[in-house]
């Protein structure tokens, strides 16, 4: 077979091109430190750094979910600690004043400051936070509570609404134990499970997200006798305070009202406590999963300098030999030219 000048220059250059490409793929790496800079190279790490990569964003909308609830109970925290503070003074005053040794000046006294106490409590319970009611259960754009009066009973009767239904009328209270018992779930990594119920809708398992939604009605109480709930106990109790002379049974059993009431603030507040430290420790396992993660990606994804180094060096070399040998079987115009 006979071998022209056309054939060697042909078959030169066509390995000096894979060459070069070599070189370049080489330099590349170095630059961008990839241990691959597209699927097709290695099909099996791409498709790992791409579950890998999935992961981490899936854990990191963890992260971002867990602290905006922190943020969320953060706000939680000091409005429920302001109705707390308050049923406390409310209760410690009433436990020193309930003995009927109080004059009628302090007995008023005292009567307006509880009404200032409702006030207050309605305004920590209608508190928002990032545009939203914190205490409106699933309700997050409406406001949760008013504290009206109703002026056509003798005397007038003061009305407490959650979400715009009278917390005492008899007809509002399957709607209202519904809004008590709302769940608002996020998913925190706990491995979120939707089974489907009897009536063919879904339901997510408590376990496995975190419930979000705190209803106010849920801890001040609801139901037809005015007294089940924290803020109308208050305004009962100034009542009853204004009446001359004392009626100690009555005030006695709006004192055991009350104790109850401040029980049940305290252990909503204790629960939120222990929530906010539960979800501070589950930021830090997911912080560490993020790391973890991140260096499984570095190493699937990622080469390792000296090798790259090595690599480009080698391809290199092979690309000047390449060219040295192509002096001695080309014409040195060709060469030139390549040069």
């Amino acid at each position: 077979m006979r071998i022209t000048q056309s054939m060697v220059m042909n078959s030169y250059t066509s390995r000096l091109g894979k060459v070069f490409e070599n070189l370049d793929h080489a330099t590349q790496q170095v630059i961008t430190k990839r241990n691959f800079l597209s699927a097709v190279e290695d099909p099996a790490a791409a498709a790992r750094a791409y579950q890998l990569r999935k992961n981490f964003q899936q854990n990191n909308d963890y992260i971002n979910n867990v602290q905006d609830v922190l943020d969320t109970m953060d706000s939680l925290d000091a409005s429920m600690m302001v109705i707390s503070k308050m049923a406390e003074s409310a209760h410690v005053t009433l436990t020193a004043g309930r003995n009927g040794v109080w004059s009628q000046d302090d007995r008023m006294i005292f009567a307006n400051e509880l009404r200032a106490m409702q006030r207050t409590a309605i305004e920590a319970l209608n508190a928002r936070f990032d545009d939203k009611f914190l205490f409106g259960g699933s309700s997050t754009k409406t406001l949760p509570f008013e504290l009206t009066e109703d002026t056509s009973t003798t005397p007038p009767r003061q009305v407490l609404t959650f979400r715009g239904l009278d917390i005492t009328d008899p007809a509002n209270q399957e709607k209202l134990k519904a809004f008590a018992d709302e769940k608002i779930y996020i998913d925190m990594g706990f491995g979120l499970t939707v089974d489907i119920g009897a009536d063919g809708l879904p339901i997510v398992k408590d376990s496995s997200a975190f419930n979000t939604s705190i209803p106010g009605i849920n801890f001040l109480g609801y139901g037809v006798n005015p007294e089940d709930n924290l803020v109308l106990t208050l305004g009962l109790i100034a009542d009853e305070l204004e009446k001359e002379p004392l009626d100690y049974d009555a005030t006695t059993h709006l004192w055991e009202k009350l104790t109850d009431h401040r029980q049940s603030i305290l252990r909503a507040v204790t629960k939120v406590g222990a929530d906010y430290n539960f979800l501070q420790k589950q930021k830090s396992v997911l912080e560490r999963n993020s790391d973890n993660l991140n260096s499984k990606i570095l190493n699937v994804e990622f080469i390792d300098m000296e090798v790259a180094i090595n690599n480009l060096k080698m391809a290199d070399y092979v690309y000047r030999a390449s060219l040295e040998i192509g002096t001695k079987i080309l014409t040195p115009s060709f060469i030139d030219f390549m040069r």
